[in-house]
């Protein structure tokens, strides 16, 4: 059975912020203030998985127009961490 979370599980300033929400009405317990940080991080990280295949495709097109010169986005792929060009 899993355990419940409470104020007590946290550290001091995040207990105090979860522990406000509630009393603020926004939430009806500590658990529900994280699970909507939870969800709220997942929904970033999918956010960011979406820009970043974007940015991948566009760094793709770039290299495979005929105006670009050769490496010229190597640059971007070691910042994002991206596959080198084939």
């Amino acid at each position: 059975m899993p355990k419940h979370v409470t104020s007590a599980d946290l550290p001091e300033d995040l207990a105090h912020f979860a522990e406000a929400q509630v009393a603020a009405g926004r939430f009806a317990s500590v658990e529900d203030v994280l699970r909507a940080g939870k969800d709220a991080l997942e929904h970033e990280q999918r956010r960011q998985e979406r820009k970043l295949a974007k940015l991948r495709a566009a760094i793709a097109e770039g290299d495979a127009s005929p105006d670009a010169e050769p490496g010229v986005f190597d640059r971007l792929r070691a910042k994002y961490g991206l596959p080198a060009a084939r």
